[in-house]
């Protein structure tokens, strides 16, 4: 694997694969999936080096260290597919795994992976917050590599935003660490960001001088690969030798085999003629049944064709009743809400003004003084009281600015000290309507509340993503986890009135939990066309 002969790599490696397993040696089984999967992203195929790093996780329980490592690997396996999203998922519980060991190394390594994928989602500020991080920590290691391959990334982000102040500090960062480094695609991508520098810069010698450096290793890097597949061929070339080789020995065994045969084969026709006599009378026998079997095979389907129509009838019926059931909750909460505030939050207000004049206008006793401030504090106690319902029912904020001010004031009061929930907001304002907002923010309320309620975390982080046509959300806390296998007989109501919600928006959800490694809820909403 290190000299790069991947395909006898991974001969040796499946070998070495029943041997552990024969031997029920869960260390070394985990260990040869683990290099499988490495091998399988060395030559590109990042479907198997998914498939066999997660197959290797359950055999690193009980070593976070081990389980850090392999889930990053899924993460970069994922962001080489091109599939940041979910890239950046399995490199967040890496970043939290190596925080619980802790590895400053290993998380260095999570946050510049995580920085690079929102780099390719597009979302520069995001990808800069966690660059910025992991050089942060790069730096304090002194390792060259990690510390030199983020500067050059962060270069590349201020680069393309034109700023060369900004840029030329990371360059030269990573220029400083260059020598030391024997990697081929580091070299690969250092040259080409000082290319782009002294381009933009408008130094056509030095720009020009890099070129020709990365036009070097550019070559170099072809002819690795041009090996790799000369390695291919000779293996398989060597195999199918090895194929040939056994044909022509069993061709040998054949032939002794007819010679010795010959004498009796005549007997055998005899019986070979009435046996296809039988096999005639079969056959016929056969396509009658199969006949009858093909009719009733359509019958069948027809009948599920019908039951089909009708559950999608149901569904949509079911659909219908929710959006119905969904508008009558909220607007029956609105009204709820208007009517505590202005009528009963009036009246307590005309009360506790009156009971003032009462004691104004009134002489008495230091006893019935104390009485009037206890009935004053008791009426400003059911006032705030009020307040917090019809906030709960309707929040003001949300109907006054908007959805994005609502979930940042709701973050920010059900913080604790024992759980800090966090909010953050990326991209331009979406066009939604109040009832989209309404049910969006009742999805978030019931998330969050969960969490704090079952997780046992210190930090819930609540994200909303908005593009020109579709929103996303996400929630994610570093609790303990569950099985979510078990939200199918849950007896709570939570679940089944985010999946109405849901519904109701044609959205859909990603949920993922495992045991000690915290809960992420992903949500992505398309936004209908006005």
């Amino acid at each position: 694997m290190y000299n790069s002969e991947y395909h006898k790599a991974l001969v040796i490696f499946f070998e070495c694969l029943q041997l552990s397993k024969a031997a029920h040696n869960k260390s070394v089984t985990g260990k040869v999936l683990n290099n499988l999967g490495l091998v399988y992203e060395s030559i590109g195929d990042y479907d198997n080096a998914i498939v066999y790093e997660k197959m290797s996780l359950p055999y690193k329980k009980g070593n976070s260290l081990a389980m850090a490592r392999a889930i990053g690997n899924i993460g970069n396996a994922f962001m080489k597919k091109a599939m940041p999203d979910s890239g950046i998922v399995y490199e967040k519980r890496s970043f939290n795994l190596y925080s619980l060991v802790p590895d400053q190394q290993g998380m260095a390594v999570a946050l510049g992976d995580i920085g690079n994928m929102y780099k390719d989602k597009h979302m520069n500020d995001s990808c800069l917050f966690y660059l910025l991080k992991a050089v942060v920590i790069s730096q304090k290691l002194a390792h060259a590599e990690n510390t030199a391959n983020i500067d050059d990334d962060i270069a590349t982000i201020y680069l393309e935003r034109h700023d060369l102040v900004n840029s030329a500090k990371y360059v030269s960062l990573a220029a400083k660490y260059a020598p030391q480094i024997t990697d081929i695609e580091f070299m690969q991508e250092h040259y080409s960001t000082m290319y782009e520098y002294f381009k933009q810069k408008g130094d056509i010698p030095q720009s020009f001088h890099y070129l020709e450096k990365l036009n070097a290793v550019n070559d170099s890097i072809f002819k690795q690969k041009i090996n790799i597949q000369n390695q291919k061929i000779g293996f398989e070339y060597e195999y199918k030798q090895k194929k040939l080789t056994d044909s022509l020995n069993f061709r040998a065994q054949v032939a002794e085999s007819e010679k010795q045969a010959t004498a009796s084969r005549n007997r055998m026709i005899v019986s070979l003629l009435m046996l296809l006599v039988a096999v005639l009378l079969a056959v016929i026998w056969y396509n009658r049944v199969k006949l009858l079997r093909k009719q009733n095979i359509v019958a069948m389907q027809n009948v599920a064709m019908q039951e089909q129509k009708i559950r999608e009838l149901e569904n949509e019926k079911q659909i219908l009743a929710s959006q119905a059931m969904l508008k009558g909750q909220e607007d029956e909460r609105s009204r709820l809400a208007r009517d505590l505030h202005d009528g009963l939050g009036g009246l307590l207000a005309g009360v506790k003004h009156s009971i003032i004049n009462m004691k104004e206008n009134v002489v008495i006793t230091s006893d019935a003084a104390a009485v009037f401030e206890r009935s004053l504090g008791m009426i400003d106690t059911a006032m705030k009281e009020l307040r917090r319902v019809a906030q709960n029912m309707m929040p003001e904020a949300l109907a006054k600015f908007g959805l994005e001010e609502a979930l940042k004031d709701y973050c920010a009061s059900s913080s604790t000290a024992a759980c800090k929930v966090i909010f953050q907001s990326f991209g331009g304002p979406a066009q939604l309507d109040s009832a989209t907002e309404i049910i969006i923010y009742r999805i978030i309320q019931e998330l969050v509340y969960n969490a704090l309620k079952h997780a046992e975390a210190s930090q819930i982080m609540v994200q909303l993503v908005k593009g020109d046509d579709w929103i996303t959300l996400s929630v994610e806390d570093n609790g303990k986890g569950f099985d979510v296998n078990k939200l199918k007989t849950a007896a709570g109501a939570g679940w089944s009135n985010i999946s109405s919600r849901l519904d109701y928006l044609k959205g859909k959800i990603d949920l993922k939990s495992q045991q000690d490694m915290g809960t992420s809820v992903n949500i992505e909403i398309k936004i209908p066309e006005a």
